[in-house]
């Protein structure tokens, strides 16, 4: 183990120095980086493959999708049918039970407006306000305080926390804001008949752990009605068709690789520790 130096005035400086540095790097750094990689692999689709990333960062969030190979998928889009479906109790699954919207009471201003927030300002706020009391607490250590290194300590652990869990957290209620087209659709007439495009479905997913984040690898296949001739559909909705037919090359298979991680600067803040070891205060 590296031994510790003795304390000395000149490391107050050069930490304060050094915590500001790498608080502003981070700042202005992507703080959460989503990719996703998809492929069809089989079916008239295939081989056009799926890249898309997504950046947020202190103003704003960025998108950037590229389709490779897409000449099949063009083609694909083009020969299908777009109107081919059937009610999801035909393919073999049981609609749910439907609740009577009309007995429900009618949504107050406090949840409007909550629907309204913006979650996604709040958590660069939180992430901000963190940063600077970070900062602030390295600077503290300058003084005489007496529990000024439980007070930087607690900065470190809430600057941790804004970034993993609080930021994370106000992105995914961002996405999860459209409540209220929901709910319009819900009352649309004819709303509650739910129908489907692919019959005889797989699906399979799987979740790791990566650096700063998570993976989720799925594959979905299933046979596309659209593809399928109007008389046949019947018979390839109540049956998988045999392989070798006319309609089992309606079959198409797409595999994905969906990431999310923090922002790649952000486990630069993990040198502090470090810092606070070699030049104690």
């Amino acid at each position: 183990m590296l031994p510790r130096p003795s304390p000395h005035r000149a490391f107050g400086a050069v930490r304060l120095a050094v915590t500001a540095f790498l608080a502003v790097h981070v700042f202005i750094s992507a703080w959460i980086v989503a990719t996703v990689e998809g492929a069809y692999t089989e079916g008239k689709p295939a081989p056009t493959e799926v890249h898309s990333l997504v950046a947020i960062d202190k103003d704003q969030t960025m998108i950037d999708v590229e389709i490779k190979k897409a000449t099949s998928f063009l083609v694909y889009t083009v020969i299908r049918d777009g109107d081919a479906s059937v009610p999801i109790n035909e393919s073999g699954e049981q609609d749910a039970p439907k609740a009577n919207n009309d007995s429900e009471p009618a949504p107050s201003e406090s949840t409007q407006a909550e629907q309204e927030r913006a979650w996604l300002d709040i958590g660069r706020q939180s992430v901000m306000g963190a940063l600077v009391v970070l900062v602030l607490s390295e600077a503290l250590m300058l003084t005489g305080m007496r529990w000024r290194h439980h007070v930087r300590t607690l900065a470190f652990l809430t600057t941790l926390v804004a970034f993993s869990v609080v930021f994370p957290a106000c992105y995914m209620l961002e996405l999860g804001g459209g409540g209220a087209d929901d709910e319009t659709a819900t009352n649309t007439p004819g709303a509650e008949l739910e129908t489907v495009s692919f019959v005889h479905t797989n699906s399979s997913s799987d979740v790791s752990l990566v650096w700063l984040g998570l993976q989720l690898d799925a594959d979905y296949s299933g046979y596309d009605l659209g593809l399928v001739e109007p008389e046949n559909r019947t018979a390839v909705v109540a049956a998988v068709p045999e392989p070798g037919s006319e309609d089992a090359s309606s079959f198409i298979a797409f595999e994905s690789t969906f990431q999310i991680q923090l922002g790649k600067n952000l486990d630069s803040l993990l040198v502090l520790p470090l810092m606070w070891y070699l030049m104690p205060a």
